[in-house]
């Protein structure tokens, strides 16, 4: 399936489409245009348009694209959830929604600033967004059992 985005992106963007990528649509391609050209574009060649003003999947009041798709698209898995609020929260104005927060807003602004175009962001974003599932599925997994005293 075809999905289509504004040129530009930032982090939530980057996160959206590593979502769709990884739990929605492995087979996505993603096309970035000018703003005013996504939407009739989008209707016409039968692609998904997100984040962009006149999308559905686009964020809103305090939450972010990314937890549109997660909405959506019925995912439930809990780590996808931690790292939804640690986006929102890098996203929004509440810096402090969780403790990795400002780092991955701080991480997201410094790859952009390294890397021209989207695609080149949105790769680089797509390491530290593997990292940030990894790390939410260890927080989010059963608790080990104790070792048994020797």
């Amino acid at each position: 399936m075809e999905w289509m985005t504004r040129t530009g992106a930032r982090l939530d963007r980057a996160a959206m489409i590593w979502l769709i990528r990884n739990h929605i649509d492995p087979e996505a391609t993603i096309s970035y245009l000018p703003e005013a050209d996504v939407m009739a574009a989008a209707e016409e060649r039968g692609a998904t348009p997100f984040h962009h003003p006149q999308a559905d999947l686009r964020n809103t009041g305090l939450r972010t694209g990314f937890d549109a798709l997660i909405f959506r698209y019925g995912l439930t898995d809990p780590a996808i959830t931690a790292m939804a609020l640690a986006l929102r929260g890098a996203e929004t104005n509440d810096r402090q929604l969780t403790p990795w927060s400002a780092g991955l807003r701080a991480i997201a602004l410094g790859l952009r600033a390294r890397h021209e175009s989207d695609e080149a962001f949105v790769a680089a974003v797509g390491t530290v967004l593997d990292g940030l599932h990894q790390f939410c599925v260890e927080l989010t997994g059963p608790a080990a059992a104790p070792a048994k005293a020797g």
